[in-house]
């Protein structure tokens, strides 16, 4: 679960001002002021570009898109050892709320450029600007195109 300690309303419809690394709750996470830079994680360390989440929050700031940081977290924790996210129904049962609301915010962020659109399915996967997470062996997770499902006829 996120996080919400410490919050206080912003006067814009109640919606709540959550510092960013607040959202990330006590996941272990490196936090830069611009690109992660890989040789300072460690293996299995996820590096996170903070200065993209306080843009987020700003840009989005609306009490009904005040989700889009909550969203933004959960694809940056769900970056799977493929190099790809985990399932949009996964996500929105960890963070309460709907499919849809899930898939247009992925679509918003890689129409944005912080996601790469892999497919018109739904497969994405972060921009490395954006985050970045290391195997076991401590090498950056990239995703490969030979664990896409490319169908050939």
């Amino acid at each position: 679960m996120l996080k919400f300690t410490g919050t206080e309303p912003c006067g814009i419809d109640g919606c709540l001002v959550i510092e960013e690394k607040e959202l990330f709750g006590a996941t272990p996470v490196t936090f830069f002021e611009g690109p992660p830079d890989a040789a300072a994680l460690k293996p299995g360390d996820l590096g996170v570009n903070i200065d993209l989440f306080r843009q987020v929050k700003v840009h989005y700031n609306k009490a009904k898109e005040n989700i889009a940081c909550r969203v933004l977290v959960d694809i940056c924790l769900d970056i799977q050892e493929s190099g790809y996210l985990g399932r949009m129904d996964d996500s929105a049962e960890r963070l309460s709320t709907t499919v849809v609301t899930v898939q247009r915010w992925r679509s918003r962020f890689a129409d944005t450029g912080l996601l790469k659109r892999q497919n018109r399915n739904g497969l994405y996967s972060v921009d490395p600007k954006v985050a970045i997470r290391m195997n076991s062996e401590g090498a950056a997770i990239k995703p490969t195109s030979d664990k896409k499902a490319i169908f050939k006829f």
